[in-house]
Formats: C-alpha cells, sequence, structure tokens
C-alpha cells in the first residue's frame, strides 16, 4: 500500500512538473507570437483594403456586389463589428433589390447571430422574425437554428428575469439537438454541437474525446481551430485542470493573433488564470491587449465583460504589491542586523585576541621566573611547551579563521551594499518585475554554501592534516568515512571538526552547518555507536587529535 502510494504521488509530480513545462513554452510562443501582432492585423487591413479598392474602381452588378461585399463581411465579422454591420445592411438591400429570397434569408441571419454575439438581443429577435424559414435550402436552415442557439444562449446567460432564462435554455437545448440532426455527422457544425451536448450533459470524458478531436482535425491556423481549442480550455477548467486550460487558451490566443481576430476570448480566458506571483505582470499585459481589441471591434458586450476581468487581475496585482513591499522591508531590516552583527563579532574577535596577547605575556613571565633549579625547570619547561603548543594551535587557529572571517565579512558587506544600491536603482526606475526575478529563489543560494563548505574543510585540513586518519582509527573498519572524489570532509567529519574546534553545542553545530539540531544529534549518535573507545571519552579524545602532547617528547 505505502509502495502504490508513492507510485501515485511520484506520478502526480511528475505530471504538474510536465504539465508546468508545457505552460512555460507555450507562454513563450505566445508572447513571441504578440511581438509580431500589428503585422497580423496590418494583413487583415491590407485584405479589407483592396477589396474596398475593387468595389469602388469597378461597375458590377447587383449580384458580384453581393459577392465582394460577404468576402468583406468575412473579414470583418472577427474584426469589426460596426463595419461587418454596415455591409450586411448593403447585402439586405442589394438581396432585396434582386428580389433574391435567399441571399435575403442568409444576411438576415448572418445579421441576427452577429447582433446576439454583440449582446443587441431584441435587434436579433426582431431580425429572426424576417427570415422566411420556409424558403431556406438545409445549409440555411442549420445557420438559422445556429442563430436561433446563439440567441438564446446568450439571453440565459445574461437575463436577469429567471423565467426567460429558464426558457431560453430550454430553448439552446432544442436548437442544439435540431443542429445535430441537421449536419453530417463528421463535420464541423455536428461536432461542436455535440460537443457542446456533453458539456450541458457534464459528460466531461465525452467532451475531452470530441474537443480533442476537432483540434486534431482541424487545420492549426484557422478560425475553426482557435473555437476547438477554446472549447478543450472551458473543457478542462470545468474539470479543474487549470494547467491543461492554461495551455488551450494560450493556443487558441496564438491562433486568434496570427489571424487578426479582434472579437477573441481566448487570451481573457488566459490571463484570468495568470495570477499567481510568476504571471500576474503577463496578465496585465494581456489584458490591456484584450482591452484594446475590445475597444476596436466595439461590441457592446465585451467591454462590460473584459472590465469584470480587469478588476480580478488587479487586485490581485495589488495583493502581489503589497506583499512585495513587506518582503523589501524585511530584507532592509535584516541587512541592518546582519551588520550589527557583523561588527560585534568584530570587536569580539579583537577582544579575544588582545586577552591572547596578555596571556602570551604572563607565560613568558612566568618562565623567566621558573629557571631556579635544572630539576624543577625540567619539569616546568615540558609544561610549559604543553602550554605553548595548545596556545600556538588556539593562534594558529584562530588566526587562520579571523581571517577568513573578516575577509568573507568585507566581501558580503560590499555585496550588500552593491545589492542595496542595486535595489534603489530598479526600484527607482519602477523595474519590479525584474527586481523580482533576481531575486527569486536560485540555486546562488546553495553555491554560497558550498563555498562556505569548501573553505572550511580547506583551512580546517590546512591546521589538522592526519584528521580524517586519527578520526577513523577511533572506528570500527566498516564504520569508517572516507570522502567521495572531489570532496574533503563529508558532513559527518565536518561536526566533528567542529567539535576539535571547540564547538560542542549541537544547536550551534547545526546553526554553522544548515542542518536541524535533531539531524546533528543523530550523526553524533549514531557514529559514537561505532567508536572502538568509550562512548563518553570519544569525544574527548576527538579534541585532542593533532595536539601537542608532553609524551612526544
Amino acid at each position: 500500500m505505502r509502495n502504490l502510494l508513492s507510485t501515485v504521488l511520484l506520478l502526480a509530480a511528475t505530471l504538474a512538473a510536465s504539465a508546468q513545462n508545457d505552460l512555460k513554452s507555450v507562454l513563450s510562443q505566445l508572447d513571441a507570437t504578440l511581438s509580431h501582432r500589428d503585422s497580423y492585423i496590418a494583413g487583415r487591413e491590407q485584405r479589407i483594403e483592396s477589396l474596398k479598392n475593387i468595389l469602388r474602381k469597378s461597375d458590377f452588378s447587383d449580384a458580384q456586389r453581393y459577392i465582394l461585399n460577404q468576402q468583406l463581411i468575412d473579414e470583418y465579422t472577427p474584426y469589426q463589428a460596426d463595419s461587418t454591420i454596415d455591409y450586411l445592411y448593403r447585402n439586405i438591400a442589394l438581396a432585396t433589390r434582386m428580389n433574391d429570397a435567399g441571399h435575403l434569408n442568409e444576411s438576415r441571419i448572418q445579421l441576427a447571430y452577429l447582433y446576439s454575439s454583440a449582446g443587441i438581443y431584441l435587434e436579433a429577435a426582431n431580425m429572426l422574425k424576417l427570415v422566411d424559414t420556409t424558403a431556406l435550402d438545409r445549409r440555411q436552415l442549420v445557420d438559422y437554428y445556429i442563430a436561433r442557439h446563439k440567441l438564446n444562449d446568450e439571453l440565459q446567460l445574461y437575463s436577469h428575469d429567471s423565467a426567460q432564462g429558464h426558457e431560453s435554455w430550454r430553448l439552446t437545448v432544442i436548437y442544439a439537438q435540431l443542429i445535430v440532426e441537421n449536419t453530417e455527422p463528421e463535420s464541423v457544425t455536428h461536432l461542436n454541437f455535440r460537443l457542446r451536448q456533453a458539456i450541458g450533459a457534464r459528460d466531461y470524458p465525452q467532451a475531452v474525446e470530441i474537443s480533442e478531436r476537432l483540434c486534431s482535425t482541424l487545420q492549426p491556423l484557422s478560425r475553426e481551430y482557435a473555437e476547438a481549442s477554446y472549447m478543450r480550455a472551458l473543457v478542462a477548467e470545468l474539470m479543474d485542470d487549470t494547467p491543461t486550460a492554461q495551455v488551450w487558451f494560450a493556443r487558441s490566443a496564438m491562433t486568434d493573433i496570427q489571424l487578426a481576430i479582434r472579437d477573441n476570448a481566448a487570451l481573457k480566458s488566459l490571463a484570468n488564470t495568470l495570477l499567481d506571483d510568476d504571471n500576474i505582470q503577463r496578465a496585465m499585459r494581456y489584458m490591456r491587449i484584450v482591452m484594446d481589441d475590445a475597444r476596436f471591434f466595439n461590441s457592446r458586450l465585451r467591454p462590460w465583460q473584459d472590465a469584470l476581468a480587469l478588476h480580478v487581475i488587479e487586485e490581485a496585482y495589488q495583493v502581489r504589491r503589497q506583499r512585495m513591499d513587506a518582503m523589501y522591508n524585511i530584507f532592509v531590516v535584516s541587512i541592518g542586523c546582519f551588520m550589527l552583527l557583523a561588527l560585534g563579532g568584530v570587536v569580539f574577535v579583537l577582544r579575544q585576541n588582545r586577552k591572547l596577547n596578555l596571556a602570551r605575556l604572563e607565560l613568558q613571565q612566568a618562565n623567566n621566573r621558573l629557571n631556579i633549579s635544572n630539576k624543577d625547570l625540567q619539569h616546568i619547561n615540558k609544561r610549559l611547551a604543553g602550554l605553548n603548543s595548545q596556545i600556538s594551535e588556539a593562534n594558529e587557529v584562530k588566526e587562520e579563521y579571523i581571517g577568513i572571517f573578516l575577509t568573507m565579512c568585507s566581501e558580503y558587506i560590499d555585496k550588500i551594499i552593491d545589492s542595496r544600491r542595486h535595489v534603489r536603482r530598479l526600484l527607482r526606475d519602477g523595474r519590479v518585475d525584474e527586481l523580482r526575478k533576481e531575486y527569486s529563489p536560485t540555486d546562488g543560494d546553495s553555491r554560497e554554501l558550498e563555498e562556505f563548505y569548501r573553505n572550511f574543510d580547506t583551512t580546517f585540513l590546512q591546521l589538522y592534516p592526519t584528521f580524517i586518519e586519527d578520526f577513523n582509527s577511533l572506528l570500527d573498519k566498516e564504520a569508517r568515512i572516507e570522502p567521495k572524489k572531489g570532496e574533503l570532509l563529508t558532513t559527518e567529519l565536518r561536526i566533528f571538526a567542529l567539535i576539535r574546534l571547540g564547538i560542542n553545542d549541537s544547536s550551534k553545530i547545526a546553526a554553522l552547518l544548515r542542518y536541524s539540531v535533531s539531524t546533528i544529534y543523530n550523526y553524533r549518535s549514531k557514529i559514537k555507536g561505532h567508536t572502538l573507545v568509550s562512548r563518553d571519552d570519544f569525544e574527548e579524545r576527538i579534541k585532542t587529535i593533532g595536539a601537542f602532547s608532553p609524551q612526544h617528547l
């Protein structure tokens, strides 16, 4: 059972990491696509202007002018609502003049659908009433059902009348079924409305299957693919699969941008999901583009929808900014405390050095007074030799570590001064996003710690070159510790190296080596379990490794 749980957790972590990598990749592609947005828009503008020039320069029949107008309508429909409506009315006038019921119904259906999309519901309903359904062929009848479905779908979403909302929902179900029944089983329209039926029935596995089939069969650079990708993202969102939804929203948005579609929803939906600290700036940037598209498209409904989304993102941004300000204040206070501690450490080391100098002077005076007799002198000389060796060792250790400590203090003070100057410059320039990236967690912290270990190991082994050999001589053969290639000391050896230097408190050792106190205690107990000497005497023996001993005279 434990192995199964571990496997499930590992699989979940792997999938989460894979989804995160996919999102980073697709967001990078989306940003690259957005950088060329103006050129895509210019391409559509050029096509529109070319069609207008053709209409202006040539004398066409009403039927030919209707076809050219329809091409302009196709260009304008996802691009600008006002112009689309204008050319649809031109085609209605042409169809009326030609007495062409088919073209008249076709234009009225298109106009009703556009009115519904733009939130102009009364006009949409009135326009659909003018359609003569008895004169419609099968394709036009499907288009009529789609327009009816669109109108009722919008009404059930935004109606404040619950009875009207319920009735509109009932009609969307009816029209969706009519569309499915009157289209070819493998057609895009058929699959789109089967997908909507699956979503309405909360049959999400079937919705995933249909939406992915659409995405895999449609041309990637088409409006149909953009809509299918958007629906795939909505299904993932309904299933609470936010990473998958974000990837598909981004793919849909990229297609919208490449096709210069300004009546879009994917970029706004994506921005609504990017409310974490890493992406909030990106979400704000996306919403500015969305608002710009909404203003240009000039739909009554879209700016209101986008304003609601922008409000949510702005609130998330304000929360993040307050948190960043609090972190900066903590950072400044921490730097101040560190500087005070560093100054206190320097003062302490200087005082200790002064005491050592005084002790050395007293020992020299005592040595002069002990020159009384040869017998006493020999005994005293042995004692003084031992004391001098210990003092010399202590001086060597302290001088070595004082030099390292002062160097490190100086380097970190320089780093702190440079960091504060850099932070002030970034804040002054308003480059908060860059500041956040520079101070996000990196592997720099581990490198600093590794450098500390390397300096400690090198200095310690210079002072006690036989420490590892002497340490292992106190242990069983199977418990002896040999550093790996590229290592100087292992964690266990560093713990007892600190004990050799006189740091015996587990909490102080834990603080120096960046481990918990319990971890240090476990290491000490584990090593003591394999000692060849008494457990009580083991650490005292460690403290004598490399020390001067009178017996060596």
